[in-house]
């Protein structure tokens, strides 16, 4: 198993892209669950919920792409990533994407 994911934010127009080799469920959990830890290690999930004060749709997860080759995910997180304008993902989630994929981005 392994996946592309997006969850969105129940209060405004942000989302969050991520991946997983692991159950769905399971690395949801841990984002619902990261809140739990100090300001100082929280995810960028976690800061969107604490400082806009909204929450993320967790029941209506949605599977961007299935892919079990872990370098070809992470590929494929950094497109989605790119492709979706209104993400919360830190710019370094797409540092290792090629400029060579800016056109492909730019024209799907």
């Amino acid at each position: 198993m392994g996946l592309v994911y997006k969850i969105d934010c129940l209060n405004c127009d942000a989302s969050y892209i991520g991946q997983t080799k692991r159950h769905l469920d399971t690395r949801l959990k841990e984002h619902r669950d990261d809140i739990k830890k100090h300001f100082s290690n929280h995810s960028v999930v976690s800061k969107h919920r604490l400082t806009k004060e909204h929450d993320f749709d967790w029941d209506n997860k949605n599977i961007l792409h299935y892919e079990p080759n872990n370098r070809k995910r992470e590929i494929a997180e950094m497109f989605f990533i790119k492709k979706s304008p209104n993400t919360i993902n830190l710019k370094r989630d797409t540092e290792n994407l090629s400029e060579i994929y800016d056109v492909i981005v730019e024209n799907t």
